[in-house]
């Protein structure tokens, strides 16, 4: 008998467990049980999912639990043009499948349609986000996957839009899959460990603004039709893998990508094109004893395609492809650049300025590239002469410099083993041949507007 009991009342504790650990859900819709996301909310407990079916909810909500809180065919949450939208305060959260709409516009105090305030290890996933000021910002949340959400901004000027995405003392963070249009930066501060992976940010300020950010993985990403594609500053120990930076084309700026005071980056197998400044290095690496290396990048169809300051050393550039850019290398200040190799176990890079020859065929210049432009020496000191870059002016400079070699400058850059081809970063395309298929229609494009300007142009005169 005794032993009876002490079986049922073990059987009706691990029963009690059960009930206890159970996962509760609260359905929210517009017809109830409720039609409130806060009220459901409010009744949950720790552990519990709240499903929000299809409807439009005129709320703002505050979620200080951690809470599964999943939309089921695309809610709308709107918030009418006030405030920040969702606040999650609580850590592992889940938020997913939502329309996040209407912030309000102060950066003051950083309106914002989904903002992660002390709430780690969170999923925010699959949400679109319109007419937000930032879109989702990361204050102290570290271990945060932000996956697959489509972000746009308000319709307002550059300067007083808000950041697409914010991290803010915010490290071990996944960004992966993501589209932000029209807002201002996709922003980085504090924030190392962190993967950004397969994003597209375009029609903004900074595609990337980022510093104090170390041990960061950058790959398959897209910087595009911003003023700058990115900048990083202050950090270290940053890779960069198979991203496009392409027509940023700021009136002041306009890199495709910027550098400062950045140490051990590695950056491979990128294409920079149609930017302003393809490259642009500014005292990296900054430490003593550290290199950064830029290897079997595509460098093409850029105003400059990199500059560097002339005290700038330590840096390997090797296998680039350097592909008709008005001007290859730009030394800033002018001057002629030292301490950084531009060729490796006798293979450089290519330069489709080279007029050197293969004589024994191996891929391999006979002669050096150098970069010795006399009116590129000129701008580099002068930029304000850049204006003449296509003019009779800079030819008959050039001509007056190839006439007259004592006038002939210092080269800027000396490679020693030129490639003789062109070469594709290896790997792109191979899967789903995404790579060619971008490089061919910006080219395409490039192609085109002169040709149909120049025939709609005949056809006015006739």
């Amino acid at each position: 008998m005794v032993h009876y009991i002490l079986v049922l009342a073990l059987l009706t504790a691990i029963s009690a467990l059960e009930v206890m650990s159970a996962e509760t859900v609260h359905t929210v819709s517009p017809k109830g049980p409720f039609t409130s996301i806060s009220l459901a909310i409010l009744s949950a407990k720790s552990g519990d999912t709240v499903e929000v079916n299809s409807g439009t909810y005129n709320e703002h909500i505050i979620v200080d639990k951690t809470l599964d809180i999943i939309g089921i065919n695309e809610p709308n949450i709107d918030g009418g043009g006030k405030g920040t939208v969702v606040l999650i305060k609580a850590p592992g959260v889940t938020f997913k499948g939502f329309r996040v709409t209407g912030s309000g516009e102060s950066l003051t105090v950083e309106d914002a349609g989904i903002v992660l305030d002390s709430a780690q290890d969170s999923i925010i996933e699959d949400n679109r986000l319109h007419d937000v000021l930032f879109g989702i910002y990361l204050k102290n949340s570290s271990g945060t996957l932000i996956r697959n959400n489509i972000i746009v901004g308000k319709d307002l000027s550059i300067p007083v839009r808000g950041d697409g995405i914010r991290l803010w003392y915010s490290s071990d963070t996944k960004i992966i899959d993501n589209t932000i249009t029209g807002a201002r930066d996709l922003v980085m501060w504090w924030s190392g460990d962190t993967l950004i992976k397969g994003n597209k940010i375009e029609q903004g300020r900074y595609g990337l603004h980022y510093m104090y950010s170390d041990n960061n993985v950058f790959e398959d990403n897209m910087f595009i039709d911003n003023y700058v594609g990115g900048f990083l500053m202050y950090s270290k120990n940053i890779k960069f893998h198979y991203n496009i930076f392409a027509r940023n084309q700021g009136p002041a700026t306009g890199y495709g990508i910027g550098f400062k005071d950045l140490d051990d980056i590695v950056a491979k197998e990128n294409l920079f094109i149609d930017n302003r400044i393809g490259i642009y290095m500014d005292n990296s690496p900054h430490s003593i004893d550290s290199w950064n290396t830029l290897e079997d990048n595509v460098i093409a169809f850029n105003d400059i395609g990199i500059s560097l300051m002339p005290s700038i050393q330590r840096n390997i550039i090797v296998s680039n492809s350097f592909a008709d850019n008005s001007q290859q290398v730009e030394v800033r200040g002018g001057g002629t650049l030292s301490g950084n190799n531009w060729y490796a176990e006798g293979k450089g890079n290519y330069w489709s300025d080279y007029v050197g020859y293969d004589d024994n065929k191996d891929g391999i210049g006979e002669i050096p590239y150098k970069a010795e432009s006399l009116f590129e020496s000129l701008i580099d000191s002068y930029p304000n002469l850049r204006v003449f870059v296509f003019s009779p002016v800079a030819q008959a400079i050039e001509l007056a410099s190839d006439a007259f070699p004592v006038i002939k400058p210092e080269p800027k850059v000396t490679d020693e083993y030129p490639l003789m081809k062109f070469e594709m970063p290896r790997g792109y395309g191979e899967e789903e041949h995404a790579f060619s298929y971008k490089l061919f229609v910006l080219s395409l494009f490039m192609i085109l507007i002169p040709v149909f300007s120049y025939l709609f142009i005949i056809r006015r005169a006739r």
